[in-house]
């Protein structure tokens, strides 16, 4: 792997403000771009390659998908070309899938004309989403989104879309969940048993079906993590300085990043293929293959 592309993954690596989806397209130009200078690259050259993918984001789905695919092309007849065509497709399923996902919200939404919505975090894909309805949607609250603050920007483009956004603490938006039609959000991986997304995801999910609020997960496909894809350098805290950068002597900061919710009734994933049920998200996952590279490759 040449210095160009290692230093794009670092960047996407460090990166905490932009969503799952963003960060896979980043990567997938960042790798499609490097098979155009590199147009023979070497099986070491692959597995390395697959390997940073690996670690770049090992809580974000998509970017372990994406180290799937180039694992698989290793073993292919041509792996340049096959890993050109099926990172194509990957690109094709993140933004074509969002547009989908968009449009199936958009006439999902209850019959009344002003809607008011909750959401957390950062998603490019909920965002879509209430572009495509934003002449059904009154009212969007969120938070902050601390330590990192993308719930700031995620506000910012709502309110561009011509929505008004109410903007609290993390702690509060919980509040505001009983005056809410739903709760909609992103996901940064789904699995078999539920969804990992920002920490405080959970807590947000469960207020809200006691509140008997929809909870609606929007995610494409790439997002489907099967248990052999499972990494177990998966990085759950971040940066202690984050919280407090000097604290008291026997004050420990503690930064967990993301959290697990179960599947509950009165939770709903919209992807690109349609509205799906957990059982059918554990149908779909069984036809995602997995390279054996990746074994190796995660120990």
């Amino acid at each position: 792997m040449d210095r160009t592309l290692r230093h794009q993954l670092d960047a996407i690596g460090r990166d905490r403000q932009s969503g799952a989806a963003e960060l896979a397209l980043r990567a997938a130009s960042a790798v499609q771009t490097w098979l155009r200078r590199n147009q023979r690259p070497s099986e070491a050259e692959l597995l390395d390659l697959a390997r940073a993918l690996l670690l770049a984001q090992p809580s974000m789905a998509p970017l372990l998908r994406l180290a799937n695919e180039v694992a698989l092309g290793v073993d292919a007849r041509d792996p340049s070309s096959t890993l050109r065509r099926a990172i194509a497709n990957f690109q094709t399923t993140v933004q074509a899938g969002s547009r989908k996902i968009g449009s199936l919200v958009r006439k999902g939404l209850p019959r009344k004309r002003e809607l008011f919505l909750c959401t957390y975090s950062y998603s490019s894909t909920v965002l879509r989403a209430f572009r495509a309805a934003r002449s059904r949607i009154w009212w969007v609250f969120c938070s902050e989104g601390r330590p990192g603050l993308e719930g700031r920007r995620t506000a910012a483009e709502i309110a561009r879309m011509g929505i008004s956004v109410g903007l609290t603490t993390d702690a509060a938006l919980s509040l505001f969940l009983g005056c809410a039609d739903a709760l909609v959000i992103g996901a940064d991986s789904v699995s078999a048993g539920g969804f990992r997304n920002k920490a405080g995801t959970c807590a947000l999910v469960q207020t809200a079906l006691a509140a008997r609020k929809p909870v609606w997960v929007l995610t494409d496909t790439t997002k489907f993590l099967p248990g052999g894809l499972h990494s177990p350098m998966r990085q759950t805290f971040g940066a202690t300085g984050e919280i407090w950068r000097l604290p008291p002597r026997n004050v420990f900061p503690q930064n967990p990043y993301f959290d697990f919710t179960p599947f509950d009734k009165g939770i709903r994933l919209a992807t690109e293929r349609g509205w799906m049920t957990p059982a059918r998200v554990r149908r779909e996952m069984k036809t995602i293959r997995i390279s054996p590279r990746l074994r190796g490759l995660k120990d």
